[in-house]
């Protein structure tokens, strides 16, 4: 597979927000139907490209997958990701305590599924460390308890360390968090 890993731009907007209806609704197909965050609209995917960071997989001029990282304030007004930020108050990595002002809130990510095991996912999440780098020592995502998969995922090929685990409304997560600082590639 020729896939190329590149910063979003203003023109993948309508394709981006396809894509991540597609992704919400995977999501409430699962074994529970429980969405806790909020599918990013039209205008909040501007704002991600143009003052966070969106990075896609394309391949043959079609987006294949993307992921995407932003300060704690684009989520702060959602009650799970209050709850998270305040978990994250409490928890540390590599010896450094984790706050708002030393981490990003990373993902979603999503990949297409005929595309998924081909390093799609290794890819995004590398270019994604190296943006974010440049501001934040640290990134921060969750990951439902029961998504074998995904854990797998983010602990394996994007050298994620499980930081804590907590529920939020009847749901299990599990809290992960990786430094931006590139080892060995990842």
């Amino acid at each position: 597979m020729s896939f190329i890993i590149r910063k979003a731009l203003l023109t993948d907007v309508a394709a981006i927000v396809q894509l991540e209806r597609a992704h919400v609704d995977d999501e409430l197909l699962g074994s529970n139907n429980q969405l806790h965050a909020h599918s990013l609209s039209k205008g909040e995917v501007i704002q991600l490209i143009n003052q966070h960071w969106f990075i896609v997989a394309e391949e043959q001029e079609q987006i294949i997958g993307y992921v995407m990282a932003a300060k704690w304030s684009f989520f702060s007004a959602q009650p799970l990701y209050r709850h998270i930020i305040q978990k994250i108050k409490f928890t540390d990595l590599e010896g450094q305590t984790l706050s708002t002002t030393n981490s990003c809130q990373y993902g979603p990510v999503w990949i297409q599924e005929s595309k998924r095991g081909q390093g799609v996912f290794s890819a995004l999440v590398t270019e994604l460390k190296k943006q974010v780098s440049n501001t934040f020592p640290f990134m921060i995502t969750y990951v439902a308890a029961d998504n074998a998969r995904s854990l797998a995922a983010h602990q394996q090929k994007a050298a994620m360390t499980e930081i804590d685990q907590f529920s939020f409304e009847q749901r299990d997560y599990c809290l992960l968090a990786t430094a931006t600082a590139t080892v060995n590639g990842i």
